[in-house]
């Protein structure tokens, strides 16, 4: 398949302050793009029931140069830019008016759609998204994060069904929304145009989710931590 192209539109959902385009939206819109690539070689969510296998997302890392009004016709270019073993990035070009707006990269594994159990990559499955090996950043992304030990709980949140994603667990978004409810309040409408998502553990229904914010390095930063399973499930960074 190498590249990827299709277009989008920015949608109610995908707009914030002054009408504009969210990294919310974005990255829904990316999450869609990155589906229907997938889909254009039989493994998208519509075809998870022949398969028995679906995608799942690690991180992501998003850079906004400019924001996109209502309805506004977006131009998406995505390709796998690296596969090993048992994950593969995904690297993302949004333009606007033939402007590059935003881009994004991305790390995914492939797992088992029953037991979530990861799988590993197979040649036939690699050679199926003809890797493009160009990364829209120049750094690697260092997902290696924990959770401080001397942090106070900002926060409590329980998942609710609404939630959910097709995988019965917390759809992608809901990470980020809890997030910016932790963000302190004399920052709110600030459009940070550097995002990153680190996923390290499924949140699913009932989960009880204590939050944590630490500013440090410049970067607003807000972990999850999962108290029903005892686990750290994710770190959300605003720049």
């Amino acid at each position: 398949m190498g590249i990827f192209t299709c277009t989008e539109k920015v949608t109610l959902l995908d707009i914030g302050e002054n009408f504009l385009l969210s990294n919310k939206g974005i990255l829904r819109i990316l999450q869609e793009v990155a589906n229907n690539a997938s889909s254009q070689v039989g493994h998208g969510v519509s075809d998870i029931e022949s398969t028995g296998t679906t995608w799942v997302l690690l991180y992501w890392r998003l850079q906004v140069y400019d924001r996109v009004p209502y309805n506004g016709e977006l131009s998406i270019k995505t390709w796998a830019s690296f596969s090993k073993k048992i994950y593969s990035n995904r690297c993302f070009e949004v333009y606007y008016e033939d402007k590059l707006i935003a881009k994004a990269d991305s790390k995914w594994v492939y797992v088992d759609a029953k037991n979530h159990s990861i799988l590993k990559l197979s040649d036939e499955l690699i050679a199926l998204y003809e890797n493009v090996e160009n990364n829209v950043f120049e750094t690697p992304f260092n997902d290696r994060i924990k959770l401080p030990d001397n942090l106070e709980k900002t926060l409590s949140y329980t998942i609710m069904k609404r939630d959910l994603d097709a995988n019965h667990h917390a759809n992608n978004n809901v990470f980020l929304e809890i997030a910016t409810e932790v963000l302190p309040e004399d920052i709110i409408g600030t459009k940070f145009n550097n995002l990153s998502i680190i996923y390290k553990k499924e949140l699913n229904y009932k989960d009880e989710v204590s939050c944590y914010y630490e500013f440090k390095d410049n970067k607003h930063i807000v972990y999850l931590y999962n108290d029903t399973t005892d686990t750290f499930s994710s770190a959300v960074i605003f720049e």
